[in-house]
């Protein structure tokens, strides 16, 4: 356990952020897209400070600022302290959560996540067939949040890369669809461990688990432990696992220049930066750098359930994320985040995920 005066404790994070002379003003992109005082990075930890401390009633107007985070880390990257907010008021959301303050936005949200995993995991398996679904193996493929028809795609992309006499990757048998994070960033924290819990135990025959989605990923290396859930197989990004593979990738056609943008849980919270460029420079002719990348990289918006609490925030963010796309010749971003690529999407550009850019260019002819 951390001593009190760590900047890793809830008392003293507040502290900090509350008297601090808002260095990280300008990184937070809820803050920038909203011209509210009461939604930069210090105002939202004062408030949380406020609520832990019973000056301010737990109310759902006044934890309204705590849902303003989409978890990106890019406060956390400009704080001297090393502060995490995003920790610290996902944590009041489960405090609000409890004390019946719930956001109206945020209502029924273990029952969604439940029904809309249990509908994709289905959909998935029936996309791969029954004898690429397993409960035990050596690597098994989790999609989380991505589209369905991606567990397909991602286990032939994983196929054609593979070494010789290598054990085909199969789809984790599970209807639960993802590692909890919706849970998680929504403060519903009984039905995340629970969640965690009976994730860990059908995950249990794997050695190890190629996570599709960054922030699931994040989710099961860093917040099943703190809670007393032990997952037994080693936890990758598919980022990761495609960079190593990236010079066995089979390319049969070379795909136009292309952005390439950094997801937020990939990059800057787990620091996965060279792994998706490798393998996207195996299939395009030209990787662009935003102007915004690696640590400093702007978020989609997709973070934190945004889209639910504050859908207008959320889009925004996005806009701003494309701004210099929209000015450049390049009209194609690619991503290795199913969420980052569906809240960039827009009219007139072409945003992709990278499994399905490696997909079109590793596809045999026919």
């Amino acid at each position: 356990m951390p001593s009190p005066s760590a900047p890793g404790t809830s008392d003293t994070a507040t502290t900090l952020c509350t008297f601090c002379p808002n260095l990280c003003r300008q990184k937070c992109p809820v803050s920038t897209a909203e011209p509210r005082e009461t939604l930069i990075p210090r105002a939202k930890m004062a408030t949380l400070g406020r609520l832990r401390s019973g000056a301010l009633a737990l109310r759902t107007e006044s934890t309204a600022a705590l849902l303003a985070c989409t978890g990106c880390g890019a406060c956390t990257e400009a704080c001297r302290h090393h502060v995490e907010p995003a920790r610290h008021l996902f944590a009041g959301r489960a405090l609000a959560a409890s004390s019946g303050a719930r956001p109206p936005a945020l209502e029924g949200l273990t029952e969604r996540v439940r029904v809309l995993g249990a509908r994709a995991s289905s959909a998935m398996r029936a996309g791969v067939g029954p004898a690429r679904v397993r409960s035990s193996g050596q690597r098994g493929l989790l999609p989380a949040c991505a589209r369905p028809e991606q567990a397909r795609v991602t286990l032939a992309v994983l196929d054609r890369a593979a070494p010789a006499g290598q054990e085909p990757v199969a789809l984790v048998d599970t209807a639960l669809g993802c590692g909890g994070y919706p849970l998680l960033a929504g403060g519903e924290e009984e039905a995340f461990v629970a969640h965690a819990r009976r994730l860990a135990s059908e995950l249990a025959g794997f050695a190890q688990v190629v996570v599709a989605c960054p922030a699931c990923a994040f989710t099961l290396r860093t917040e099943y432990a703190p809670r007393g859930v032990r997952l037994s197989p080693e936890v990758v990004d598919l980022a990761t696992v495609l960079g190593e593979a990236a010079d066995r990738l089979p390319i049969a056609r070379t795909l136009g220049p292309a952005f390439y943008h950094d997801p937020c849980y990939l990059g800057r919270r787990s620091g996965v930066y060279d792994a998706p460029r490798a393998a996207l420079a195996r299939a395009v002719t030209t990787v662009h750098e935003f102007s915004r990348a690696r640590a400093d990289s702007g978020c989609c918006g997709g973070g934190g359930l945004l889209p639910l609490t504050m859908p207008d925030t959320a889009a925004a963010i996005a806009d701003a994320r494309l701004d210099e796309v929209r000015e450049a010749e390049v009209r194609t971003v690619v991503t290795a985040c199913p969420t980052c690529t569906d809240r960039l999407a827009r009219p007139g550009l072409s945003v992709r995920d990278l499994i399905d850019v490696l997909d079109e260019a590793t596809r045999p002819s026919r």
